[in-house]
């Protein structure tokens, strides 16, 4: 089918402002114009006749409506507006932006104990921005304040650098390309399903970290983890550009098509694809599109392999506990803590503790946003330790004395955790039972 111009004219204002960026998924479409200001409109204003005996539509009639307003929900957007700017600009030289909209063509998401969550009625609203250096990747929501000030941890414990980013219905597709000692390509894809709701950061949806929770729409967490996908064969003349996507086929994030553009390993152009979790990478030509060599990793690339960001996770060691309940630790630690970040913080911080008898206590410490972090009234995150409750079921006697004296065989706890310049502490939140602090000073390199 020939090309039309979106809406009759191509534009999104009377103005005629220039644009610089589109992206689209769902019924989201998102402008950015050349004043650095994020437009917004829903698709799903336009009314198609369907031919079924050809497979072709035909438009009717276009109602899209473009907004400035980056919250804009009829009824409501009038208040919540007065009380902050309307207006979403994007980060400063960001390496890309992308829309994401997970609504009735999902219809659900499944967490990580096989819980299925519908999606609510209006959806859920996202744009991912990757910053300057892609390592950081910020989003946007409707519901929060409108900036880009809420982040998801990066792969690789924040050091993996992205030179683009995809996204589709919550799911999101990291890519980077680089040449190895010998000058071939190589590359790393990272994908990752996470939304402020999934997370478990928005404070108006239960979560829980109970694995044994079984009561419905009570969401488990933590949330999916980012997922190397597997490498595309290069062999041949075959080779990669930057450009990515992802497709919603179906209902659940299970129903993700990645594609890579590229050339096969005879050079004709097209693109690889496959089912998110699927191994196997398929080949669709495409020789009626032209790929600029621009697009393709120059022979001059450096052969100096994956280029790592600065790392953002710290190390601890030789922490102690303060407590007369027990005197004889071996060794406490505090791994990957990570002090950026207003969300989630690192994925995989953890609180490991080795007893008198060498047996060692790995506990996930896990932040989320808050009400009073929602709300902008503070930036701190809502703190829990989540001890595996597969230590609870242990013999070891050190173990379980250990389980019962500071933590009163409780699996989770609510902590607070204090950042000073030279030092961190985790204490259990004022007026809980068991009572411990465990405070580190030694960062080691």
């Amino acid at each position: 089918a020939p090309w039309k111009l979106f809406g009759g004219d191509g534009f999104i204002d009377n103005n005629k402002t220039p644009l610089i960026l589109l992206s689209a998924d769902g019924d989201n479409i998102l402008a950015l114009d050349k004043n650095e200001i994020i437009h917004y409109a829903k698709s799903n204003g336009v009314i198609c006749e369907v031919s079924f005996d050809c497979p072709q539509w035909t438009i009717i009639k276009s109602r899209v409506k473009w907004t400035d307003k980056w919250f804009n929900m009829t009824g409501v957007s009038l208040i919540v507006n007065l009380f902050k700017n309307p207006i979403l600009k994007p980060i400063k030289n960001s390496r890309g932006i992308a829309m994401s909209h997970k609504g009735f063509d999902t219809m659900y998401y499944t967490d990580m104990k096989g819980k299925k969550h519908p999606d609510p009625y209006i959806g859920v609203t996202t744009i991912y921005a990757l910053n300057e250096d892609g390592t950081r990747l910020f989003f946007a929501d409707p519901w929060l304040q409108n900036k880009f000030e809420n982040d998801l941890t990066t792969p690789e414990d924040g050091q993996f650098k992205a030179e683009i980013l995809s996204a589709s219905a919550s799911t999101i597709f990291l890519i980077q390309r680089a040449r190895n000692e010998n000058g071939k390509e190589i590359h790393l894809m990272y994908t990752r399903y996470a939304d402020f709701d999934s997370t478990g950061s928005n404070p108006a949806l239960k979560a829980t970290y109970n694995p044994m929770n079984k009561i419905p729409l009570i969401r488990f967490i933590p949330a999916e983890d980012w997922i190397q996908q597997p490498s595309i064969s290069l062999e041949g003349k075959a080779r990669l550009t930057k450009n990515i996507s992802i497709l919603q086929i179906g209902c659940g994030q299970n129903n993700r098509q990645l594609r890579v553009q590229g050339q096969n390993q005879f050079g004709h152009n097209g693109f690889y694809f496959k089912n998110i979790y699927n191994k196997q990478w398929n080949f669709q030509l495409t020789d009626n599109v032209i790929i600029s060599e621009e697009e393709f990793l120059p022979e001059s690339f450096p052969h100096t392999g994956f280029e790592k960001g600065p790392k953002i996770v710290e190390n601890y060691e030789n922490g102690r506990l303060e407590s007369n309940l027990i005197t004889s630790l071996m060794k406490i630690s505090l791994e990957k803590f990570s002090r950026y970040g207003l969300n989630e913080r690192g994925l995989h911080t953890k609180l490991v503790i080795i007893l008198d008898n060498n047996f060692k206590l790995s506990i996930p410490l896990y932040a989320r946003r808050g009400w009073e972090s929602l709300l902008g009234i503070s930036y701190r995150n809502i703190w829990k330790l989540v001890i595996p409750i597969e230590y609870f079921g242990h013999d070891d006697p050190f173990l379980k004395e250990f389980l019962q004296k500071i933590f009163h065989n409780k699996s989770r706890h609510s902590v607070n955790v204090y950042e000073g310049k030279d030092e961190i502490i985790i204490t259990n939140v004022f007026f809980t039972y068991c009572k411990f602090k465990f405070i580190f000073k030694n960062k080691s390199e």
